[in-house]
């Protein structure tokens, strides 16, 4: 901790005597000054020499003994990458030949008093109310023709497939016999189908079908009866004016290869999937969603507007399902409309379909497509090549997952950790004693996994000097070896709020001589094996992207310590104002050296360019600290002077100090209280007019 004070020269001069009342009348008396005042004071401790890094905290033992402390993660790592799902879905492509169209019924009636209208005097043999026998009439309808109108259904139709249904249905007293009838499009003329019926008995009907596949039918369709008889009546009958012939043409299973109709509302497809996900051999069950999106792109080329009802009924967001229905309007050029679901907090259930056959499974999402056609209400024409195509993409990164992890390996660095612990420490050599540094594992994996480190290096940049820790506390050879890592338990049921017991372990290693070369860097590269031996624990594995497999390097620095030209530089601002009427004529040092070691001090003047001006006090030895029992009980007090210095330009003032052990074999310890403390002061002699 550096405590400065600089002083100006000026302001520390004062007004020795007060003139006015005895000074002679035709003279300015003057006086001749000396002073001498302090320029800087400064104290350098244990803050000074471990310079400030955020990566170490110093921290002192009950005697007072100072150590370093560093703790540093060797790698972010991103476990979002090993449950990732990303995957595009095959689509579908619901073609109009999968369009149902309503079947089209249309009859049309011929009345008992129609028939006897047509009989010459008719109506007086054969009065409504009556009673009478009714004798047999060939040909009692003949060339009738009569118009079947589809047209609040359809324009025309071409089919691929389809029926059509005729049916008499004979609601007269009396049996009909010989029927024939016929069928055509009305504006060509095409013949459709015929039919005959030999026999169609009081009461009763008959109806016969045709396929339309590969016919065309127009809206107005002819219905043309070529021949009814009339048989003869088994005695009287009652005569019923309203009493009829009812002919049904029912259209059916309708397959449109091209239509202009009024297309109906209806569900184009149903597409029940259960979709896989390639995740290697890891077998999840469940995945809390940290960030996901799926998304539907779909391409209608139908002029009615399409609808989807979009279900995943695996993937919930506070126990409700999610599902959506969207329009889907008609494509112009052949673009596509994509919707785009967020689903960031839900949890995707990849068990597949609730009560499947075969009971549960993993990586499987179970979903539900429904495709409408919403019908306009207008006259639309459509043909077989007209489409409705989809395709699904899921992309999903998770905040957890359950179920078996899989046997992975992750592979991290190389990695290099700047340290700036040393940096103050400018040359000479040091050397430390009963330095510790260990590899700490804290593994939050609901899965054993393996530590193999292919590299750790220090280095020194400044020296090109490498070391590496080459056994662990075992005797093991360090790089190489496996060292294997426990599963962590998870103690509730909660995978919003995890409990986790994470299991610890330590890789120690000797670093003193790692430690001794000063270094600036540490180079690292290892392995994690996740479940190398596969599954073997009855309990389901877990991972949470928030607690990780964490490794860290940890040093502990006891400053016992052997320092050979260890060089220390500190720099100091010098903030005087100096004129030609100030001359300095000394500047005097004092040091007082609390550390145990011996030390040259030398004082380098920088002017405001940091240019080297002067150099104070060269090789000047600073004795030691008093000691007893190899412990500082009293500082020794040092007096330096020098004469003839120029501060006039000097802005900054570098100490410059070696430390050197008197016994190179001989470890120094460094307590909390040492300290070295330099006080800079200045003789200066000015003329007072």
């Amino acid at each position: 901790m550096f405590k400065r004070q600089a002083h100006n020269i000026l302001a520390l001069l004062f007004i020795i005597l007060f003139v006015n009342s005895c000074k002679h009348e035709l003279e300015t008396p003057t006086w001749n000054v000396d002073l001498i005042t302090p320029l800087i004071n400064t104290e350098i401790n244990i803050d000074e020499i471990i310079v400030d890094d955020s990566l170490f905290n110093i921290q002192s033992d009950d005697t007072g003994l100072v150590s370093l402390f560093f703790n540093n993660n060797l790698s972010d790592i991103n476990y979002d990458s090993l449950i990732n799902i990303d995957k595009q879905v095959p689509g579908k492509t619901s073609r109009l030949d999968s369009i149902k169209f309503d079947n089209i019924n249309i009859s049309d009636t011929t009345t008992m008093g129609q028939l006897i209208s047509t009989i010459p005097l008719g109506g007086f043999l054969f009065p409504n109310g009556s009673s009478a026998a009714i004798p047999f009439i060939p040909n009692v309808i003949s060339s009738d023709t009569f118009n079947v109108n589809a047209s609040d259904y359809f324009e025309t139709m071409t089919l691929i497939d389809g029926y059509l249904f005729f049916e008499i249905q004979n609601n007269l007293p009396v049996d009909i016999s010989n029927i024939s009838c016929s069928l055509m499009n009305s504006t060509n003329q095409n013949i459709i189908a015929s039919f005959y019926f030999p026999l169609i008995t009081s009461g009763t009907s008959d109806k016969d079908s045709i396929s339309l596949a590969g016919l065309t039918i127009d809206k107005n369709i002819e219905a043309i009866i070529n021949n009814v008889d009339v048989n003869a009546s088994n005695g009287n009958v009652i005569i019923n004016y309203s009493d009829a012939l009812i002919a049904k043409i029912k259209l059916k299973s309708l397959r449109i290869n091209e239509a202009t109709a009024y297309f109906p509302e209806q569900e184009l497809s149903k597409t029940l999937t259960e979709t896989s996900f390639d995740l290697g051999d890891a077998q999840i069950t469940e995945i809390g969603i940290k960030t996901g999106i799926i998304k539907i792109h779909l391409v209608s080329t139908i002029p009615d507007t399409g609808r989807i009802i979009y279900n995943i009924p695996s993937l919930t967001k506070n126990g409700i399902a999610f599902s959506t229905e969207k329009i889907v309007p008609t494509t112009i050029n052949g673009e596509a409309t994509i919707y785009t679901f967020d689903f960031k907090d839900y949890i995707l259930n990849l068990k597949g379909k609730n009560g499947r056959i075969g009971g549960d499974t993993i990586n499987t999402i179970y979903s539900e497509l429904f495709t409408y056609i919403d019908s306009t209400g207008e006259l639309i024409t459509l043909n077989q090549e007209d489409s409705f195509y989809y395709h699904t993409e899921f992309i999903f990164s998770p905040k957890y997952a359950l179920g078996y992890l899989g046997s992975d390996t992750i592979e991290i660095g190389p990695e290099e950790i700047e340290t700036t612990v040393f940096n103050n420490i400018v040359d000479g050599e040091i050397n430390l004693n009963n330095t510790t540094l260990s590899i700490e594992i804290d593994n939050y994996f609901g899965a054993e996994a393996n530590l193999v480190f292919s590299q750790f290096d220090a280095i020194n940049s400044r020296t090109g000097i490498t070391s590496a820790p080459t056994v662990d506390q075992n005797g093991n050879t360090f790089i190489g070896n496996t060292y294997n890592v426990n599963r962590a338990f998870l103690l509730n049921n909660n995978p919003e709020a995890p409990n986790i017991l994470p299991s610890s372990s330590s890789i120690i290693l000797d670093a003193d001589q790692t430690l001794n070369i000063l270094p600036n860097k540490i180079n690292t590269s290892f392995s994690i094996y996740i479940n190398p031996q596969g599954q073997t624990s009855f309990a389901p594995d877990f991972l949470f992207t928030d607690f990780p497999l964490e490794a860290s390097i940890q040093l502990k620095i006891p400053l016992n310590l052997i320092a050979n030209n260890l060089q220390l530089i500190d720099t100091a601002d010098l903030d005087i104002s100096i004129n030609d009427e100030i001359e300095i004529e000394k500047l005097y040092l004092k040091v007082e050296n609390g550390f145990p070691i011996n030390c040259d001090i030398k004082l380098i003047l920088l002017d405001n360019n940091q240019n080297i001006i002067d150099t104070l006090f060269n090789n000047n030895q600073i004795n030691s600290g008093i000691l007893q029992n190899n412990i500082v009980i009293e500082k020794s007090i040092n007096l330096l002077e020098t004469d003839n210095v120029n501060l006039k330009d000097i802005k900054q003032i570098i100490f410059d100090a070696t430390f050197l052990t008197n016994d190179l074999n001989e470890y120094v310890s460094i307590y909390n209280d040492y300290s070295i403390d330099f006080l800079l002061s200045a003789k200066f002699s000015t003329q007072i007019n």
